[in-house]
């Protein structure tokens, strides 16, 4: 919207719009949440009385969260985690269960009707053309939220802008830098784009 204000970006790991995958993923987690039975329409009596539905939000997030090549490398056990049963509960259900159910369903729909050319009339490229910074899109190889193709495509609207992939077995948690190689990469990216002269 104030494209003379912004010098540099780098948006990490999304999309300027919602795809429709993300869409009906988004829904199935929502649902997860809202169907503990002491969920009572987000009149809950405490945050943790929902333990049922994070527990299963959890695991759906755990589906998607990470990629399949972790699970078949057992990348988890770099993490000291003794089986894929042990990484769920102990990495995904453990991020999830502090969460207070009503604000993460206001962060899904937030994600949901996430897009960006609503201030051009539905015309996304409209929207990612009148972007004037300096520009990395960065992008993780085996993000199954948001796929290399999904980003690169909005990429390529953005004048002066590059695609900068970073393979991690993490998929979108590599953003977390459970792998201190993800956090370096993602550092590297930062520092390089902060540096240029523009």
């Amino acid at each position: 919207r104030f494209p003379n204000m912004v010098k540099r970006a780098a948006p990490i790991a999304g999309t300027a719009k919602c795809t429709p995958h993300d869409q009906l993923f988004i829904q199935c987690h929502m649902e997860q949440i809202k169907s503990d039975p002491n969920f009572n329409n987000g009149f809950y009596s405490e945050p943790h009385a929902c333990h049922v539905g994070l527990r299963r939000h959890a695991q759906i997030w755990s589906v998607m969260g990470c990629s399949t090549e972790f699970y078949k490398q057992e990348a988890w056990r770099e993490c000291g985690f003794s089986s894929t049963d042990d990484f769920v509960q102990g990495y995904y259900e453990n991020w999830f269960l502090p969460m207070d159910p009503n604000n993460l369903l206001t962060m899904a729909w937030k994600w949901q009707h996430g897009d960006s050319s609503r201030n051009t009339d539905g015309d996304l490229a409209a929207a990612l053309a009148r972007i004037k910074a300096k520009t990395f899109v960065i992008a993780f190889a085996d993000d199954m939220f948001f796929p290399v193709k999904d980003i690169e495509m909005e990429q390529q609207l953005i004048a002066d802008s590059e695609l900068r992939v970073i393979p991690s077995l993490w998929g979108h948690f590599a953003m977390l830098s459970m792998d201190p190689a993800d956090h370096k990469t993602i550092d590297a990216q930062l520092k390089e784009l902060l540096a240029l002269d523009v």
